[in-house]
């Protein structure tokens, strides 16, 4: 008798159908076993325990997250150079102008570098 090959779940790669990832249950063992496909020819595996496939189930639903998030906007080096000019030529002129601002110009200073922040995290 011809022993079946255990059940598993087959994953396709997004390029072609030549690649592949199995994933079969190893119940005797306490195992869960992936393994590379190309074409008909596995090309390696990898046996977790449970708390590793725990693991990696939380690093893909993360990924998966990731890529629903609408990409941040790219920071642009123009708008912080133009920001930090803005913020020069003000205090320059605060300065020059010997008011007594102080307050003033720590609160200018700290609304530009939020805004510089908020432009270099996206």
């Amino acid at each position: 008798m011809i022993a079946l090959p255990k059940p598993g779940r087959w994953v396709w790669d997004a390029r072609d159908r030549t690649r592949a990832l199995r994933v079969s249950p190893h119940p005797e063992q306490g195992l869960l076993n992936l393994s590379l496909w190309r074409d008909d020819v596995c090309v390696g595996t990898v046996k977790l325990r449970p708390d590793e496939v725990s693991g990696l189930v939380a690093a893909l639903s993360d990924g998966l997250a990731r890529l629903a998030a609408p990409p941040a906007p790219p920071v642009r080096a123009a708008d912080v150079v133009a920001l930090e000019t803005r913020l020069a030529a003000v205090e320059s002129r605060l300065a020059t102008d010997r008011l007594p601002v102080g307050r003033l110009v720590r609160s200018l200073a700290g609304q530009a570098q939020h805004r510089i922040s908020g432009l270099l995290r996206g």
